[in-house]
């Protein structure tokens, strides 16, 4: 997995300035970590997808962190602009859903079914 690339997609999406997505590295790197335990291929295979879906990741946790921090003001990201602190965690929440379902097929299912023999 590309962490440079984490890190710049990170950046994209919470529209902090460098020095400050170098800061959050933490939240890049655990998001890593939680997206390439889930993973059943290499994540070479995954086409930058595993990358994005981590970087979401990442700027989901990060949005929590700043609401619980008094941080729930306003975020502009390319066109869109985000004011209300509920809006910008339900946008956070749609981007990591979407990314993660662009895994679908190298995610491994978590899930645990039993059914009658």
């Amino acid at each position: 997995m590309n962490y440079e690339r984490i890190l710049d997609l990170f950046g994209k999406l919470s529209g902090l300035p460098e020095e400050l997505v170098r800061e959050q590295g933490f939240l890049c790197d655990m998001s890593a970590q939680n997206i390439l335990a889930r993973l059943r291929c290499p994540a070479e295979q995954c086409g930058g997808k595993a990358e994005l879906a981590a970087a979401a990741l990442a700027y989901y946790r990060y949005v929590l962190w700043t609401m619980t921090d008094g941080g729930a003001e306003g975020i502009k990201v390319g066109d869109v602009s985000v004011r209300n602190g509920k809006e910008r965690l339900l946008h956070a929440e749609r981007l990591f859903n979407e990314a993660l379902d662009e895994l679908r097929g190298c995610i491994g299912d978590d899930s645990f079914v039993f059914e009658r023999i």
